[in-house]
C-alpha cells in the first residue's frame, strides 16, 4: 500500500502583513460575513458587545471598560458542588464564564451590576 502525499504548508514569513495577506482567502471563506468587520460577534446579555464596545481601538476601549467598571476584587465563597456545577454547566452552555453568569443571576435579582462588569476582557481583540 502506498500513502497519500501530505499537502505542503504554504512558506510562511515571521512579517504579520505576510501572513494576513496568505490567509486572507482562508477567513473570507471561513469566518461570517459581519466578522470581516473586526468586531466581536458574541453577545452579552441580549446586547451586542460592539454597543459597548464601540468602534475605537481595543485599548482604548479596555481601558474605558475598566475605568467605568472600576477595581475587581477576588472573593471566595463556599457554596454546595452541585450548586457550582449548575453555574458553570449553565455558563458553557451559553459560551461565557461562569463569573459573567453569575453577574447576570445577581443583576437579575437587583443587585448593582452594570453592563460593563459582564464584559469579559479576554474575549476582546487583543490590544
Amino acid at each position: 500500500m502506498s500513502k497519500k502525499p501530505v499537502p505542503s504548508l504554504p512558506d510562511l514569513d515571521d512579517d504579520d502583513s505576510a501572513f494576513q495577506r496568505k490567509m486572507r482567502p482562508l477567513v473570507e471563506q471561513a469566518l461570517p460575513k459581519d466578522r470581516k468587520s473586526g468586531i466581536p460577534d458574541n453577545h452579552i446579555s441580549g446586547k451586542p458587545k460592539d454597543r459597548l464596545v464601540g468602534h475605537v481601538g481595543a485599548a482604548q476601549a479596555v481601558e474605558r471598560i475598566e475605568t467605568t467598571r472600576g477595581a475587581k476584587k477576588r472573593f471566595e465563597y463556599m457554596i454546595p458542588e452541585r450548586v457550582g456545577k449548575a453555574l458553570a454547566n449553565d455558563a458553557a452552555s451559553r459560551g461565557i464564564s461562569a463569573t459573567t453568569r453569575l453577574l447576570e443571576v445577581l443583576r437579575d435579582s437587583g443587585y448593582p451590576v452594570i453592563p460593563e462588569d459582564l464584559i469579559d476582557l479576554r474575549k476582546l481583540p487583543k490590544r
